[in-house]
């Protein structure tokens, strides 16, 4: 292969699972929500939601996170396993929605977010007075556990090239819904993604089956 063709050649691009790729669109089943009334704390995004971005946390041993990031402030996250790209296995997904953002005001503010003895982290979480178990960590009597760190590389313009990195401190929290056939989840994450660039995420969702949604 000469030089030229060496520096000409096409930049490898990010496979994403199940079809997912960037602008393309996500259309989720809302009728199970709907009649589900007022059970779940959050609102299931309406008709088809373009593929805005879309995240990447590499968990290790051929694992990773793919996170849809959706028009109306929400991300579905499909989780992979397997050798290559071409040859993933994909786990449990679950739809999340934004509910809530925390600006901390400096970093010392966002450090106690993830220092032993804050919310991030406790047995419990409460919202909108409705209280969340965690699911993470070492069981419920262990009044703390660390939140779980990711590094998440996101695209955004390209399949390519990465837009921008972030650091996440992040905790799984659920609670029962009586009246539906799946919990609701709490995801809490403090984000750092640069100097002077940091909130907390609280994020609502659910487990989703590959009925519950399709992707175009």
């Amino acid at each position: 292969m000469s030089w030229f063709d060496r520096n000409n050649k096409p930049k490898a691009t990010t496979a994403f699972p199940l079809g997912a790729r960037l602008k393309g669109a996500v259309l989720i089943d809302s009728m199970p929500f709907k009649l589900a009334g007022d059970a779940f704390a959050f609102t299931c995004p309406e008709g088809p939601q373009i593929i805005e971005a879309i995240g990447v946390i590499d968990l290790g041993d051929g694992s990773r996170l793919h996170r849809l990031y959706l028009t109306d402030d929400a991300f579905l996250q499909i989780p992979t396993t397997g050798p290559t790209d071409t040859d993933r296995n994909v786990g449990d997904v679950s739809l999340f929605v934004y509910v809530d953002t925390i600006n901390p005001a400096n970093q010392s503010a966002f450090r106690r977010w993830v220092e032993p003895g804050s919310l991030l982290g406790a047995a419990t979480y409460t919202l909108a007075n409705r209280e969340y178990r965690r699911i993470w960590g070492e069981g419920p009597d262990q009044r703390w556990t660390p939140p779980v760190p990711f590094d998440e590389n996101v695209y955004k313009s390209s399949a390519s090239t990465k837009e921008y990195d972030l650091s996440l401190y992040s905790m799984l929290y659920e609670r029962t819904v009586e009246t539906a056939d799946r919990n609701e989840l709490l995801l809490v994450a403090a984000e750092d993604s640069g100097p002077n660039e940091f909130c907390v995420s609280l994020a609502l969702g659910v487990p989703l089956t590959l009925a519950d949604f399709e992707i175009t």
